[in-house]
């Protein structure tokens, strides 16, 4: 049997979490298709993805100063990136998400880009399928 597993925002908030839930997952061979949340709070004073790219989707589609969201947010996944040690650029997906900001292609797709780029970084992390 396949499994199907999800995991929310703060078990996949940095690099350390996620290769908790790697463990999780290969401990179990039926743990096939994974849902990941986008990056939660790391601490009290963390702010969530989902909660920047909001952010970041309203300045940028209303022509407000946005690049210093977009770089926090970048830097979130960089440093997971980083601290799992792949050979994974994301620059491409954060240039067609900052064009869609700024073209304001609308809220759902700004809150859907967190997961999404984690779905990206995982299945990398997994050697799975994305």
């Amino acid at each position: 049997m396949k499994k199907v597993v999800k995991f929310g925002g703060s078990s996949l908030a940095s690099a350390r979490q996620f290769k908790k839930v790697g463990e999780i997952i290969w401990s179990d061979k039926s743990r096939r298709y994974v849902v990941p949340s986008a990056p939660g709070k790391r601490n009290d004073k963390d702010e969530k993805v989902t909660d920047l790219l909001y952010q970041c989707y309203d300045a940028a589609s209303q022509g407000r100063s946005y690049k210093k969201i977009l770089e926090k947010i970048k830097n979130r996944y960089n440093d997971i990136i980083d601290g799992l040690g792949l050979d994974l650029n994301l620059d491409h997906e954060f240039q067609r998400i900052e064009e869609n900001f700024v073209a304001a292609v609308g809220r759902d797709y700004a809150g859907s880009r967190g997961e999404y780029l984690n779905g990206l970084v995982m299945a990398c992390y997994l050697n799975y399928e994305f």
